[in-house]
């Protein structure tokens, strides 16, 4: 992507911002898919060259009814274009004329402004990440990803104990770059993320995210000397020097004036916007900061106590001039201990009237940047989350399997990499050309980040040897067995028995989905938050433990937070046990929507696993907040039948187990501590039941006939 010059990159538009920010990729793609599908002709347009950002608006507010809950001027489009008079003079009127009638003029500038406008915003964050590119065509990535076709892995990533939807995003995140205007220059945040991680093993995820939002391709600079000033000095110093205002003539006056300046100098240069009496707050701290820099005094150290002691105007200036971070370091046991107070603040240079005029515009400027650098950079986290290597817990970020990584990146000049020169035609091809550029297309991690060939072998040797082992497939195993083993210990701290209880009951209402997402995960949305909560009550359930994490078909982040379902054809849950399989398919659809969203696929996963998992029984579980008669009945019915795969058209199951079962009922059986075995035993023997000679052929005894 390019930035102009002091520009915040940005993963997503602040236009239509929802948490859910992978779902909402997801979601989009489908849209353009559909959208295209539905059109004659695949052309992202604006009325009235055609109708597709129309119809993906359409598409949006359908799909996620719980986002977009109020759309009063599409509301107020559609409804006026239904009127067949008014609809035909709208489209029969040429654009230029539709200026001149007020009505008609009024429906233009709601289709144009309220409707396109948002599908055009909504639909570039899909740009942004490579799923689609300037033109909206759907990149192959992007249609891999929504279909769930398995992707080819590099020796590398085949060791990874991560999912496809990890892996794209890891591999988008490592492609992305930020370019200046000209295409002359480029920034690389996902790699500066990787050194941070691998030089510090944990760190403030406050400095993380803003080290990594706050760096341009206009302000290259030595990435280990300027890492180690920000993280190790003064973060707040550092980031305020970083942007360069050397030409700027607010600047130039505001260091020329005299200390202190006058009021209303002060006001023209320290106001961006802001009330009266927010810019007379900032000026009675300018006096204050002044004074006391000139008389380094108790009475005046303490006036200053007194000023930040005020939360409202404390929460002012932190804002303005202290990044969001307390400005001052305040002993509240010594308030009129000067020498204690220089102390604390050793690292804030504004303590000085030397340039302080410039150094406290400098510190306005950036912390306004800033808030920019905090507003873009909660989207930058959502999407480094769904790697599944990035940790943010507890305000603290982790890189997970860090050993792997550093064997892996000190082969290479990683530093070399983030900051890099480039051509315009270089851009245009990585940029805009959807069939020939790396971004759109499939890339494994050896050719992103141009790994040695020669160095593979020794690598794949020293990470043999950090885990002990002798054998290079033993490698993933090893890490999968830590991995899920990091899960179970997430799931029996943060979800035991009790806990899963209470939020079972909650999906039962939809009004609850709020609530139900800041209790697990803010950052998806409630069907997958079933999914993830139905796969843990099981894990209580079952009396014989499995590997919940290899079970899930859920993309979780490096927390073990849910992100969005993986798809590709399987089941929501497949368990392996020794001796049977179960597959567990969700739903929060109603009985209506269930016949239309469920039958076809639920059929289809179980006769698949059925016949690919023979001679081991398969029983699946139908789990939802309702069920409808016919449902429970069609479920029974097809136990009686032959199944053909949809993968392999010469093989049948003979029968199908589907078991429905409704979300209390479930949570009764946990709850009750009821012996899963005997649920099973129970299941076979209804079912077995069943067991006809079925004949296959018996449309074609009547035909024949």
């Amino acid at each position: 992507m390019k930035v102009k010059e002091k520009q915040v990159f940005n993963l997503y538009d602040t236009n239509g911002r929802r948490k859910d920010v992978i779902n909402a990729y997801k979601i989009y793609t489908e849209i353009l898919e559909q959208v295209y599908a539905e059109s004659e002709s695949e052309v992202w347009g604006r009325y009235p060259e055609a109708s597709t950002q129309f119809r993906f608006y359409e598409l949006a507010i359908e799909r996620s009814p719980e986002i977009f809950k109020q759309h009063t001027k599409y509301d107020q489009f559609v409804e006026a274009m239904a009127d067949p008079a008014i609809r035909e003079a709208f489209e029969q009127t040429e654009t230029k004329d539709l200026k001149r009638d007020p009505e008609l003029k009024e429906l233009y500038q709601l289709l144009d402004t309220h409707i396109e406008k948002r599908a055009r915003h909504y639909s570039s964050n899909l740009v942004k990440i490579g799923l689609a590119d300037e033109k909206r065509q759907i990149s192959s990535i992007g249609k891999s990803w929504i279909h769930g076709k398995p992707i080819s892995r590099s020796r590398l990533e085949e060791l990874l104990p991560i999912d496809d939807t990890n892996l794209i995003f890891f591999r988008q995140l490592l492609k992305l770059r930020v370019y200046t205007n000209e295409g002359t220059y480029y920034y690389s945040p996902m790699l500066m993320a990787m050194y941070i991680l691998l030089k510090y093993e944990r760190v403030s995820q406050d400095l993380f995210i803003t080290l990594i939002q706050m760096m341009s391709p206009y302000q290259p600079v030595d990435v280990a000397a300027f890492v180690e000033d920000f993280l190790e000095g003064s973060a707040q110093v550092t980031e305020r020097n970083y942007m360069d205002y050397e030409h700027d003539e607010a600047l130039e006056e505001v260091a020329a004036a005299s200390i202190p300046m006058s009021q209303d100098l002060f006001a023209n240069h320290f106001s961006s916007g802001k009330s009266e009496k927010t810019i007379s707050v900032y000026w009675e701290f300018y006096q204050l900061l002044i004074a006391f820099n000139m008389e380094t005094t108790a009475v005046q150290l303490e006036k200053l106590t007194e000023f930040f002691a005020d939360r409202q105007k404390k929460a002012m200036i932190n804002k303005a001039f202290g990044f969001g971070r307390n400005l001052f370091q305040f002993d509240k046991k010594n308030k009129k201990d000067v020498t204690r107070f220089l102390e604390q603040n050793k690292e804030v240079d504004i303590l000085s009237n030397e340039r302080i005029n410039e150094k406290l515009f400098l510190q306005f400027q950036a912390s306004k940047r800033h808030d920019q650098i905090q507003e873009y950079g909660d989207v930058t986290q959502r999407v480094m989350r769904v790697t599944g290597l990035i940790s943010f817990k507890n305000q603290i970020v982790e890189l997970a399997q860090r050993e792997l990584w550093q064997k892996v990146f000190d082969k290479i000049d990683i530093t070399a990499l983030i900051f890099r020169p480039s051509t315009e035609q270089e851009y245009e091809v990585y940029e805009q050309d959807i069939a020939a550029s790396p971004f759109f297309n499939h890339r494994k991690l050896e050719e992103i980040i141009d790994y040695p060939k020669d160095k593979l072998n020794q690598t794949i040797q020293e990470i043999k040897q950090e885990l002990q082992i002798t054998e290079e497939q033993d490698i993933r195993d090893t890490l999968l067995t830590k991995t899920s083993m990091a899960f179970q210990e997430h799931i029996e701290t943060n979800y035991p028995k009790e806990r899963i209880l209470e939020i079972l009951p909650l999906f039962s209402d939809r009004r609850n989905d709020n609530k139900i997402q800041k209790m697990v995960a803010e950052s998806t949305d409630v069907p997958t938050i079933f999914e993830y909560i139905v796969g843990i009550a099981w894990y209580h359930i079952s009396s014989e433990k499995f590997d919940l994490f290899s079970s899930l078909n859920l993309s979780l982040n490096a927390d073990f937070e849910p992100e969005t379902h993986a798809g590709g054809g399987s089941g929501d849950i497949v368990i392996e046990y020794d001796s049977h399989i179960l597959m567990l398919e969700v739903t929060l659809m109603n009985k209506q929507a269930q016949k239309r969203g469920e039958w076809e696929p639920v059929l289809r996963h179980a006769a698949n696993l059925t016949i690919e998992s023979a001679p081991k029984p398969v029983t699946t579980l139908f789990i939802a907040d309702e069920l409808d008669e016919n449902t429970i009945n069609i479920w029974r019915a097809v136990a009686m039948v032959p199944l053909q795969s949809s993968r392999q058209a010469d093989k049948f199951a003979e029968s199908v187990t589907i078991m429905p079962l409704k979300n209390n009922e479930l949570a009764d059986m946990l709850a009750q501590d009821k012996d899963d075995m005997e649920f099973f035993q129970q299941i076979q023997q209804s079912f077995k039941q069943l067991s006809i000679d079925f004949d296959r052929n018996w449309r074609e005894g009547i035909i024949s006939s």
